[in-house]
């Protein structure tokens, strides 16, 4: 039995639906009282998955102008069908060669925080009742950056994907979205992982945050320390609970064993 959720926009009703749904899953198991801990994970997780989508749009932006701009001969349609088969294609060096033609990619982070600046406007702005039309903030020229990109999120078919599920063992919540994930991040990221899980055998796990205070960046990973922190204090081994798969698309498994853990 299994829950699944499309995810266009990470709002506080959204947010609201996922912890009650992780309650419900939850409900009767060791994990009942431990919903809070859940949900931050998971909502951490979305989180990036959203970021993760804005920056990958961005990139394609930038990368279909500069070619329209220096391949005369190319179509936009012919543009268009080539960025699918590099960015979809799974190929970390195909995409990485993009990337370093673009250059710096700070310019990309600043983007990324200005339309989720965007979005959180509209979400507050715009309550269930009431307020400005989609149509109406649509027609407003700071927002046209954030529609504009939701557009061509909604061409690429590019989303955030929620599951999850019960099986006899475990419960299994599954993050995934539509965007293609660098092996430069993976590795940062596992790199991250791999430091934290020192420090804790060490038991020295709030010097590794004391130590690594500086997120300029976008956080450089930390946010995978702090998920793997919780699993530790929920008596789970984070290595085998949560997981990070790449290819042409990202996902993140989390395995919560319906079966307590020693000493919890």
């Amino acid at each position: 039995m299994a829950d699944q959720f499309l995810i266009r926009n990470y709002s506080r009703r959204a947010a609201a639906q996922v912890r009650d749904l992780i309650a419900q899953r939850t409900a009767g198991t060791w994990l009942e009282g431990r919903t809070a801990e859940l949900y931050q994970i998971t909502d951490e997780l979305l989180k990036n998955a959203v970021k993760a989508n804005y920056k990958f749009l961005i990139i394609w932006q930038l990368t279909r102008t500069r070619l329209l701009e220096s391949e005369a001969g190319l179509s936009p349609r012919e543009v268009d069908d080539w960025l699918r088969e590099v960015f979809f294609s799974g190929e970390s060096l195909l995409i990485e060669g993009q990337l370093k033609k673009i250059g710096d990619l700070s310019g990309v982070t600043v983007d990324v925080v200005q339309l989720l600046e965007l979005e959180n406007r509209i979400l507050r702005d715009r309550p269930e009742a009431g307020g400005p039309t989609l149509h109406e903030l649509s027609l407003k020229p700071e927002l046209v950056p954030l529609f504009r990109t939701k557009a061509l999120a909604r061409r690429l078919q590019v989303f955030v994907h929620l599951r999850v599920e019960t099986t006899p063992d475990s419960i299994w919540i599954t993050i995934s979205n539509d965007s293609p994930i660098l092996e430069s991040d993976v590795r940062r990221i596992l790199g991250v992982r791999r430091k934290f899980r020192d420090y804790a055998a060490q038991g020295r796990a709030q010097d590794f945050f004391i130590e690594n205070l500086d997120t300029s960046g976008g956080g450089h990973g930390l946010g995978y320390a702090v998920m793997d922190s919780v699993l530790l204090d929920l008596g789970l081994e984070p290595e085998h609970t949560l997981y990070l798969i790449s290819a042409s698309r990202t996902m993140v498994l989390i395995a919560l064993p319906l079966e307590p853990p020693a000493g919890q």
